[in-house]
């Protein structure tokens, strides 16, 4: 099971983005373009991994909107309390230009998802018409993870309530092939439950070595193995989790991710605490459900709705 441990913070869901960054600081990232004028709109991050020989990229900004950086328009800055936009954007950048104080290598822009409403990775921000959105942010930072988990939880808009998106950017925790990470980490990653730039599959950096190396970030398809789903659901109160794979025909299995599990089980509900013991010690998971009734053709990364994370 996972060492991951999602801490929960009670915010307003405007300080999302931030909380994110913060933390990302906190565990080590750099923002390399903290020097610059555009510092508190685009936050370049860049850290060397959990063993100090990685060299992850991502540049996130906190605007609704897939336009470029000399484009973002101040009234889709999702921070600000008159804005009704609610996500932010990233890009799987293979460098930094310090002139620039941009990255470098990716020319693309794709959705950074903290709602439900968003059917897919696209420039059409997504609108949430209420003034006040109390949500709890589950939330996990190391140099190589970021996990989020956003959870509606407004008890004066009972209609929204439980509404859930997770996000994981990051590397997979186990590498089956063998992958670059310089000058960039190739298999840097982001996965999205709702909103995502296609369906069942992870947005990555690069290929590995077995590949010819890609120009852009590439598409590739997650799977699980349902296999150990085949009794479940059972009438015993039993759950199954298993873990989200990285890999395709194209590019090859590529690895596991750790962090979060896909689950199937019987006697349980959304919202759940489930509860496992590993080496004598009490691991705690929630269960969360991501699906979202209101949004047509949604695109999921996971390839399933049913996603555990362990809390606190």
């Amino acid at each position: 099971m996972t060492n991951k441990i999602c801490k929960l913070h009670r915010m307003e869901r405007r300080e999302v983005f931030m909380k994110v960054i913060d933390e990302m600081k906190k565990a080590g990232w750099q923002q390399l373009n903290a020097d610059k004028p555009e510092k508190n709109n685009i936050f370049v991050m860049y850290s060397t991994g959990n063993d100090g020989t990685k060299n992850n990229f991502i540049e996130l900004r906190p605007y609704d909107t897939n336009a470029n950086n000399s484009s973002l328009p101040n009234s889709n800055d999702i921070r600000e309390p008159n804005v009704k936009y609610t996500d932010g954007s990233f890009r799987l950048i293979r460098g930094y230009d310090k002139e620039s104080g941009i990255g470098i290598g990716e020319g693309a822009w794709y959705s950074l998802v903290f709602h439900h409403g968003k059917p897919y990775s696209n420039n059409v921000g997504t609108l949430l018409n209420f003034e006040k959105y109390m949500v709890d942010l589950y939330l996990y930072v190391d140099k190589d993870t970021v996990i989020y988990c956003v959870y509606a939880n407004d008890d004066e808009i009972p209609s929204e309530k439980g509404r859930t998106t997770i996000g994981f950017i990051g590397l997979p925790d186990e590498f089956y092939q063998p992958e670059l990470f310089s000058p960039y980490s190739y298999p840097f990653s982001v996965l999205l439950s709702g909103g995502a730039y296609a369906q069942n599959a992870a947005i990555v950096t690069n290929r590995s070595k077995f590949v010819a190396s890609a120009t852009t970030s590439r598409v590739v398809s997650t799977f699980f193995w349902d296999k150990v789903f085949l009794k479940a659901p059972s009438n015993e109160g039993k759950i199954v989790f298993t873990p989200l794979y990285l890999g395709d025909t194209a590019d090859g299995f590529r690895g596991k991710y750790d962090g979060f599990y896909i689950y199937k089980g019987s006697g349980f509900i959304y919202g759940d605490i489930v509860e496992v013991i590993e080496n004598n010690e009490v691991q705690k998971y929630k269960l969360f459900y991501t699906y979202a009734s209101s949004v047509s053709g949604q695109y999921n990364s996971f390839g399933e709705y049913a996603v555990a994370l362990r809390i606190e």
